[in-house]
């Protein structure tokens, strides 16, 4: 069987308007491909009358058209007359063309070819010839001309006949006397062709005798027709092959081209001399034609040819080089439609693009695109900036789909009055003026986003201003009954920001959210993602996936219409904007070029595509020359050769930065209280930790210097070594920034988790000390919400309650949208966090961060958390004795607290702390030694006293800790020269020992597997924990077993292997390939979750030291790195695994893990459903013991709440006491009730006088309250919604029929939604009744009047406090006679001072 001839395809770009003779093209193609092919291009001049004669490359409408110019032309007979336009010239007849006769047919010319043929694609033939013409990027001969070479030195310089197309040399004769040349000539293209020779060590060339072309092979026939795979309508690529002949290879053996123009390309392969010449490298080529008949693309394709004598010895290809092969017919994938606008895209494409966006949104949803009009397209406001033109969208589309509700249940006509309440969270939400800004600032300078352009004139009103914060995002859903998978577009929001948004501008990217359950469908999945998708006039493509996240990026591919509305992808547009526009590509090897990079495994380059998403915030940026190189510091037992392992890179991840790089960060970032000692940050394509260093002289802190070790640099830029130059002299400025993703700071005390208690009663710590610990720890936070019975106390809740719900840091995180992490806004639980080497764990935080979640209603003053609602009741005058309301909302919080302590285990142990792990500057620490010191005094030592500095034996581990050894005893010593080193954890940079004897490997290692590229630590320092554990064996656990490689498969191709087996196939196929790796995290065989499940119950039925569990252990951790090693569980191993791990459960997880809501319950959470697993001959387990403590103890905090609290099952119900015009119980509050009761009694004594018109206003206000009162009930009768869809709820909160779809109650609504609701409630009952004339602002009124009527009819409910909050807690403040109006921008960051509390704390 023949074998298929790859090609790729080798084009040069050409510049708008730009003149390129035949010899400055062959200057060009040198550059590209990296040697000098001068010598295959000849000279020009000799077909013209005078020198200096050259074509011409001309824009037109429909592409490039090539014409000859300067000079006048020799003519034949066989030439057209002078006076024809040049762009008309036809081509010349060659040698070629004349070896068939001019009757034979098509079909006939095709059956010449061999049978391997029937794999190609025939293009038929023009019945008459065109001039050729090029899409932009594109070169095409469409004058052919034949020149002869250029002389060597030494060689004579006779010039052949300019009509003379036979090739010169030993090549004519070989092809002409093989008799065999219609044989490898496959042509299928217009009879005249032209011929361009170039020079190739190929061997002597027969009918079914190929040579072997690198990994691939040319067919038996030795044509070089293309593939229906690497015809393509897409933008020719820049591409490069070569390959090294062998000494046995003809030098000067030539392979003639031939040029048909745009439907065909073929190629004569010359047979070669016999001489036998040196190792040469070098390439040929062939034109490469697209299948598209109405394409005129004709590109050059190149292919590597090497020795063979014969099919029969053909080598085969590696496994690696065979994953790689194109199949035969291989088409690239169509695209996928988002949202198209069909007709009317055109001019949609010229409006702003979040109006884009918005008009693909609606069509997404289901708008008809066709029912638009150029009128309304054209509309001025449209055309405007985002700010303006994005909302425009969405008023169109609501006048074009004629909604079912009016403009009254919409809410339109009161919205206005509102508007300025929702500024301030509208500004922090609302993306379209920071879109307006950034598109401005990119339009104008290509890298005016990246931030740190302090100095330039377009930020002097703002210095600190980056872009890249606008998320477009997007949902993947799967209709049920449907296997096809469709986009949900989302509204775009502000967020947090990564380096790649700031570099492109945030609307290339879009992030599209994958349901856990779709990654079922693993093959299904990144089939779907490997298309290219259309969204408006933009073409997206996929470029990394991270757990269940995908990220687009819009490549420069236009959007092309067919008939009937048919969408393909083409090439990009000509352009003459000043601004490249990528392809996918080119994005990809700006990021990780793979020539650079082509040592890497090829699962680790697509893995570095992380470090450009990494939820970050530009620092400073420094210039090349400071960019320097540290080498790591290696265990000296290693021997080499290689690289060593990572354990024994005793400074892995970790560099240096000087002072001036953290004082201006520090400047930088107001909110960080001291100058950092270390970042977690991004630089170049360097990752890890830059760790302060003291001590250098004044003119080492000049500027600001970074030193960066090996085993942080991820990324090549330069093809030199990293020691001889990190990033090149004219580094793209974003890989000069560094990205900030968080400072060093210390975190006391820590909480344990389940695993280390796990480990620690494992070692020896007995059980006691844990019940202890949690019984301590839960009191503490209970106790100080149950006590409120004087005024005093009030103020010791207020302050209990905010630091329980963080709320200041709450504020300042939802205000600071993008930098809360940076910025230490964010309380990051670190004790649970697994390895974020790439720092993407957080970026679901990032959107909660964007959205608007948590916000006050601004028209009702309703806080959206459990715990601001307490507090701004408890600060307006209330108390939970007196307010139903406050009391209700304050055992919420109490009970949340508790319920956390049932599920999680999650509770303080006092003497401990966690912060970044950093290797010894200095090298003054010995093996087994730590140094730990604060910046402030907020340690505790054993006696009780506040300190700074850990001294002593202490334990230190990390996450995740699963084996015994992850829990490692040292020693906290302080060393002057380390003084300065605070909140990080300083560890020894020799080896670890255990017992005396040397580990060779450092302590990070042991410890979960950590390093120092931004891994927190963990130390505990209570003696009671210290002291009882026992130091396990590192024999036993401390290695991975053998075992778990046998059951592991790794891809370890190269990128170089991939280049080598790509360099004939089109781009196309190249980024399809890619995509294979860039889309791994869809793969579906990362069982992370599950082996740590399986290792639970190891845990639990076989011990914690025993082999299988240790095995599963270190199975965990392979599979968790899986994404950046390679390394996925071969199916059969997995199998077996789960045959014995699967079944059973764990009893006192299973009591933990029940579902809150009740109705969501299913049998798996029976008892006489669920197989618990057994322990026997085994010690009892921690987790049994502390479960059902934790249980008594829960259950009696729960107790203590409810006898406090009460339990929220004895409602009041409708007060009988109560009259329209007075009040007599207890229960109801009068300072509420008066306003609305003074102002009916006003009113019946002036109506008693004839003046009734305030009595009426005060029924239109008393009827609008009880119609939204009655409305409330509707909704909380109601228990159902409709799941997931749209309009759950009428603009007055009465719920919606949902024809028996699954539902839900209204509390189980996601916040936003629930906050919508409850906000279109509040805006209706503040915007009617309208026109009074007796109450200028009726607010106070119809506050009063909803808690005293929804005290009668309902004894208390939300919906007096849901409506009017603000209200109602400012007619408290003033009834108890000390209020103060304070502005809400001041409120907001009000708290209890810490010393008033130390002052007045009781003493016991």
């Amino acid at each position: 069987m023949a074998h298929q001839q790859d090609d790729v395809s080798l084009n040069i770009p050409i510049r708008t308007a730009s003149q390129h003779s035949l010899s400055s093209q062959s200057t060009q193609y040198s550059e590209l491909l990296g040697e000098d092919i001068s010598e295959y291009f000849y000279a020009i001049e000799d077909d013209v009358e005078q020198p200096g004669g050259q074509y011409r490359v001309t824009d037109s409408s429909e592409g490039f058209d090539i014409v000859e110019t300067i000079g006048k032309r020799k003519r034949s007979e066989e030439e057209e007359p002078e006076d024809e336009p040049p762009r008309q010239i036809p081509r010349k007849a060659t040698q070629a063309s004349s070896l068939r006769p001019p009757s034979e047919s098509f079909s006939e010319r095709a059956a010449t070819a061999s049978s391997a043929q029937d794999q190609y694609t025939a293009a038929t033939p023009g019945s008459a010839f065109s001039p050729a013409r090029l899409t932009t990027g594109a070169v095409n001969y469409a004058e052919p001309r034949l020149h002869r070479p250029r002389p060597t030195p030494n060689s004579p310089t006779k010039k052949p006949s300019p009509r003379s197309t036979k090739p010169l040399g030993p090549t004519q004769s070989a092809l002409t006397s093989s008799g065999s040349a219609d044989s490898a000539h496959v042509a299928l293209g217009p009879l005249r062709s032209s011929v361009l020779t170039l020079p190739d060590p190929l061997q002597p060339v027969r009918t079914g005798c190929v040579p072997p072309v690198g990994p691939w092979h040319a067919s038996s026939t030795a044509a070089t027709s293309v593939p229906p795979a690497t015809r393509t309508a897409s933008t020719p690529r820049i591409l490069r092959s070569s390959t090294t002949s062998h000494a046995h290879h003809a030098l000067h053996d030539t392979t003639t081209l031939d040029m048909h123009g745009p439907h065909v390309a073929a190629a004569h392969i010359a047979a070669p001399a016999a001489a036998a010449v040196s190792s040469v490298s070098t390439s040929y080529y062939a034109a490469a034609v697209p299948s598209d008949p109405s394409s005129t693309t004709i590109s050059l394709s190149t292919s590597s040819a090497g020795s063979s004598s014969g099919s029969s010895n053909l080598p085969h290809s590696t496994t690696a080089q065979s994953n790689f092969a194109m199949p035969e017919g291989w088409q690239p994938p169509a695209p996928v439609i988002v949202g198209h606008a069909g007709k009317w895209q055109t001019i949609i494409n010229g409006l702003p693009w979040g109006a884009q966006w918005e008009f693909a949104r609606y069509i997404n949803m289901g708008f008809k695109a066709e029912s638009l009009d150029r009128g309304i397209l054209l509309d001025s406001h449209l055309v405007n900036k985002n700010a303006e033109a994005a909302p425009e969208v969405t008023k169109i589309i609501e006048r074009y789909a004629k909604a079912a509700k009016d403009a009254t249940e919409k809410g339109e006509g009161v919205e206005d009055p509102f508007a300025t309440a929702y500024e301030r969270e509208q500004s922090v939400k609302l993306p379209w003026e920071e879109l307006d800004r950034e598109e401005d600032i990119l339009s104008k300078h290509a890298y005016g986003a990246i931030g740190c352009n302090e100095d330039k004139e377009f930020l002097t009103q703002d210095p600190d201003w980056y872009g890249g914060r606008i998320h477009f995002t997007a949902q993947l859903h799967q209709d049920k009954g449907s296997s096809a998978f469709r986009f949900v577009l989302d509204r775009p929001v502000l967020g947090s920001s990564n380096r790649f948004a700031r570099r492109f501008g945030s609307r290339r990217f879009v992030r599209v959210r994958v349901h856990k359950d779709l990654l079922r469908n693993a093959k299904e999945l990144r089939d779907f993602f490997k298309q290219p998708f259309i969204i408006g006039g933009a073409v997206f493509r996929a470029f990394y996936a991270k757990e269940q996240n995908v990220f687009l990026f819009r490549t420069n591919e236009r959007v092309i219409a067919r008939d009937k509305e048919v969408l393909s992808v083409g090439p990009p547009p000509p352009t003459r904007s000043a601004h490249k526009e990528f392809s996918l590509m080119d994005f990809l090897n700006w990021h990780n070029s793979l020539e650079f990079n082509s040592e890497q495994t090829i699962v680790k380059w697509a893995a570095r595509f992380a470090l450009g998403l990494s939820n970050s915030v530009p620092g400073i940026r420094v210039q090349p020359m400071h960019v320097l190189f540290e080498d790591d510091i290696i265990c000296d037992s290693f021997r080499g050769p290689g690289k060593p392992p990572s354990e024994m890179e005793m400074t892995d991840g970790c560099g240096f930065a000087n002072r001036a790089v953290m004082r201006a960060l520090k400047a930088k970032f107001p909110a960080w209280q001291e100058e950092p000692t270390a970042i977690q940050c991004r630089i170049g394509g360097a990752k890890g930790l830059l760790l302060v260093r003291h001590g250098l002289s004044d003119e080492q802190e000049e500027h600001p210097t970074v030193w960066l070790r090996p085993s942080q640099l991820k990324i090549k830029y330069t093809p030199h070594p990293l020691k001889e130059q990190i990033l090149p002299s004219d580094a793209d400025p974003a890989w000069l920034t560094i990205d900030v993703l968080r400072a060093s700071r210390m975190n006391t005390p820590i909480r344990l988790s389940v695993e280390t208690i796990t480990n620690l009663a494992e070692n020896g710590v007995p059980y006691s000390r844990f019940r202890e610990l949690f019984q301590v720890d839960l009191e503490g936070r209970i106790d100080p919400l149950l006590k409120y019975d004087t005024p005093q106390d009030m103020l010791f809740l207020w302050y209990a309650i905010s630091r329980e719900g963080r709320v200041i840091l709450s504020r300042m995180a939802r205000e600071a949208v993008g930098i809360a992490r940076a910025a230490g806004y964010v309380m990051e639980d670190n004790d649970d966090e697994l390895d974020d080497e790439d720092g993407l764990n957080g970026l679901d935080e990032a959107l909660k961060e964007q959205s608007s979640a948590w916000w006050e209603d601004p028209v009702s003053g309703q806080p959206s958390s459990l715990e601001e609602t307490c507090l701004t009741l408890l600060d307006s005058g209330f108390t939970p004795k007196t307010c139903p309301v406050l009391e209700a909302k304050l055992r919420e919080v109490a009970k949340k607290v508790v319920t956390t302590f049932q599920s999680k285990y999650r509770f303080i142990v006092p003497m401990s702390c966690s912060a970044f792990i950093v290797p010894d500057p200095f090298g003054v620490l010995g093996p087994n030694e730590i140094h730990v010191k604060c910046s402030r005094r907020a340690f505790v030592d054993i006696e009780g006293r506040s300190t700074d500095i850990v001294i002593g034996d202490v334990l230190v581990t990390r996450h995740p800790c699963k084996v015994p050894t992850d829990v490692q005893k040292v020693k906290a010593v302080f060393n002057a020269k380390l003084r300065h080193y605070l909140d990080v954890i300083v560890v020894s940079t020799q080896s670890h020992m255990y017992k005396g004897r040397r580990l060779d490997r450092h302590l990070a290692s042991l410890t979960g597997g950590g390093d120092y590229d931004g891994d927190t630590m963990q130390v505990f320092w209570d003696p009671s924990i210290v002291n009882s554990f026992q130091e396990p064996d590192p024999e036993v656990s401390a290695t991975e077993p053998p075992a778990v490689k046998a059951c592991l498969v790794k891809d370890s191709t190269h990128v170089s292997t991939f280049l080598d087996a790509m360099r004939s196939v089109p781009e196309e196929y190249k980024v399809f390939t890619l995509q294979e790796y860039l889309l791994g995290a869809l793969r579906g065989d990362f069982h992370v979750s599950t082996y740590s499940t399986w290792w639970e119950k190891s845990t639990y039925t076989q011990g914690y030291s025993h082999p299988e569990t240790v095995f599963l252990a270190y199975m965990f951790c392979a599979v968790l790195d899986g994404l950046k090693t390679g390394v996925s569980v071969s199916p059969a191993s997995f199998a077996e695994h789960r045959k014995k791990w699967q079944a059973g459960a764990l009893a006192w997880k299973a009591q933990s893990e029940k579902p809150k809501d009740k109705r969501h319950k299913g049998d798996q959470f029976k008892s006489y459903n669920v197989k618990y697993l057994q322990r026997k001959g085994l010690l009892p387990f921690v987790m049994d013991i502390l479960e059902k403590h934790v249980k008594e103890a829960c259950d009696l905090q729960l107790g203590r709440i409810e006898r406090y609290l009460g339990s929220g099952k004895d409602h009041p119900g409708a007060c009988r006491r109560c009259k329209e015009d007075q009040v007599v119980c207890d229960s109801c509050d009068q300072d509420l009730s008066a306003p609305w009761l003074n102002a009916r009694q006003r009113a019946l004594q002036l109506r008693a006088d004839g003046k009734g018109d305030m009595w009426d206003e005060l029924v239109r206000i008393e009827t609008h309250v009880k119609a939204m009162h009655q409305a409330a009930m509707d909704r909380k009768r109601s228990t159902s919604f409709r799941a997931g869809g749209s309009g759950e709820y009428d603009a007055g909160g009465s719920p919606v029929k949902n024809g028996g779809k699954e539902s839900a109650p209204f509390t189980r609504l996601p916040i936003e939604k629930r906050q919508d609701i409850l906000r279109e409630q509040s805006k209706r009952f503040h915007a009617e009744p309208r026109d009074l004339r007796y109450f200028d602002d009726p607010t106070a009124i119809k506050a009063s009047c909803a808690y005293f009527y929804d005290h009668r009819v309902k004894g208390w409910d939300r919906f007096p406090w849901d409506v009017a909050t603000r209200a109602l807690c400012e007619i408290k403040a003033k009834a108890t006679g000390s209020s103060k109006t304070l502005s809400g921008d001041f409120y907001r960051w009000m708290a209890v001072s810490p010393v008033y509390l130390r002052q007045h704390m009781p003493k016991d």
